[in-house]
């Protein structure tokens, strides 16, 4: 983890309502699907879909049994995961705390 950018680590209430957790304004896209293989290493998560796009990328991912979006997007550049859950907005939180710990 020494290694892993998390220089914009934060929580913050999407448009959708949603918590989402920001790690970084530092990854390209190039260099996303291996930060986010590293996080969710950390956090004992997988991916179950990919979808990318000159623009964006939207990787559905499951940890602690729920379903998230793990994004990378390129205006503003910043790697997110995103809940699409109330259960989600809850584990958001606790998934910051690990990072931070």
């Amino acid at each position: 983890m020494n290694n892993l950018k998390l220089d914009a680590l934060n929580v913050e209430i999407m448009h959708s309502g949603r918590a989402c957790l920001n790690f970084t304004s530092c990854i390209g896209w190039e260099e996303f699907p291996d930060y986010a293989n590293a996080v969710l290493d950390l956090l004992n998560g997988k991916i179950e879909k990919k979808t990318d796009s000159f623009d964006v990328r939207i990787w559905e991912v499951i940890i602690d049994k729920e379903k998230f979006h793990f994004t990378f997007d390129d205006f503003p550049v910043m790697v997110s995961l995103e809940s699409i859950t109330p259960t989600g907005d809850m584990l958001i939180t606790e998934f910051k705390r690990k990072l931070v710990s």
